[in-house]
């Protein structure tokens, strides 16, 4: 039981790092374009994004931490072990945090929650291949 807490939560951590690298690969992506070529410039932006990228992990921790202990629960419970479990249930909860972030419909037609909703399913599958990783090397 200890292992496979220690392994969901280690599964939990590299899914709020995908997400982040997700909503951060936007924001540097838009530097890239930025910059023009100009590589000082794309560096410069990329040490700036450094500080926001770890405030994104850090939020995104605290907004999934009870949302992602109910899913993990749940397919411990039934037996669950399905890549599209895990990122239907990633997709949703990225709704759910960009929902209780921004009030606002506005945030559904700019584009911008599908972007959670995209950052939340990758985090399900990193979550679903850390664990399908670390089970295969559990003793029996």
């Amino acid at each position: 039981m200890s292992s496979t807490c220690s392994h969901a939560f280690g599964g939990w951590l590299a899914g709020c790092g995908a997400a982040t690298a997700v909503i951060s690969a936007v924001g540097q992506t838009a530097m890239m374009f930025a910059s023009r070529g100009d590589v000082a410039h794309l560096l410069r932006g990329i040490v700036v994004l450094l500080l926001p990228s770890a405030a994104v992990f850090v939020i995104t921790c605290l907004l999934t931490a009870i949302p992602a202990a109910i899913v993990i629960w749940l397919s411990e419970e039934f037996r669950i072990r399905s890549a599209g479990f895990f990122a239907c249930a990633g997709a949703a909860i990225g709704a759910l945090c960009i929902s209780l972030l921004v009030w606002s419909p506005a945030i559904w037609t700019s584009g911008i929650g599908c972007l959670f909703v995209v950052a939340g399913f990758v985090a399900g599958l990193t979550y679903w291949f850390v664990m399908r990783e670390l089970s295969e090397y559990e003793p029996a």
